[in-house]
């Protein structure tokens, strides 16, 4: 149980590390909230994020899903 949930928490770093990299690239550097709001989620907002990352015209498109 305890490897699960390591794995499950190295799974969420590496996507948050992604979905940051991502919308940093597209829309310059992120401010240090929206940066703090986005390592705290859960894999499947962070993946939903990812998905939508050519999708998105402003960080207010990334905001509905943290919010």
């Amino acid at each position: 149980k305890g490897l699960e949930e390591g794995l499950e928490k190295g799974q969420v770093t590496a996507l948050a590390k992604t979905a940051l990299k991502l919308l940093s690239r597209k829309f310059g550097p992120l401010p240090e909230e929206l940066k703090s709001k986005i390592s705290k989620l859960d894999s499947v907002t962070l993946e939903i994020i990812i998905d939508g990352i050519f999708d998105y015209e402003s960080l207010d498109d990334v905001k509905k899903y943290i919010n």
